[in-house]
């Protein structure tokens, strides 16, 4: 009984200092903040990424086409992102048309970097690039998928 209880301390309090190392990590820009039209594809399963159509980039998903501003849909993308909890900007302003963003999940606080670049079709009429990946772990269960999916749906 004593040896179940020593390992299970010492399990606690692995999880406690790694939650504690991954609540510290650093999310800097010059490595997180990145062009989803060029920026490389992940050697792991777990990224997700949406383009315009005629981009010609192998990606998940094809963007839509919003019949509004640029600067109307950075807005409105910006909002949804902010709103959606625990999301920070790493990198760039929806002003400037490129944005990254690092949501952090509830209890562990792991980071996805959502990588977004606002594309002007013309003045009424614009779309976007995303992409967003895992800064750990190999499988994330389809959350970058569902968090882009979600965050799409919800524009005008």
């Amino acid at each position: 009984m004593r040896l179940v209880l020593i390992v299970l301390g010492v399990l606690a309090a692995v999880v406690v200092i790694a939650a504690v190392m991954i609540r510290r990590l650093d999310h800097d820009a010059g490595v997180w903040h990145v062009d989803p039209l060029s920026a490389p594809a992940p050697s792991t399963p777990n990224s997700y990424r949406v383009v315009p159509a005629d981009s010609g980039i192998d990606a998940d998903g094809v963007a839509p086409v919003f019949e509004t501003s640029t600067q109307d849909l950075a807005a409105a993308f910006d909002r949804i992102a902010r709103e959606s909890g625990n999301v920070d900007v790493v990198g760039g302003a929806p002003e400037s048309g490129f944005v990254t963003y690092v949501q952090t999940s509830a209890l562990f606080a792991f980071p996805d970097y959502i990588s977004v670049k606002f594309i002007e079709i013309d003045a009424n009429t614009s779309t976007l690039a995303v992409f967003s990946r895992p800064r750990l772990g190999k499988n994330d269960l389809g959350v970058n998928k569902k968090r882009v999916t979600a965050w799409l749906d919800q524009l005008p």
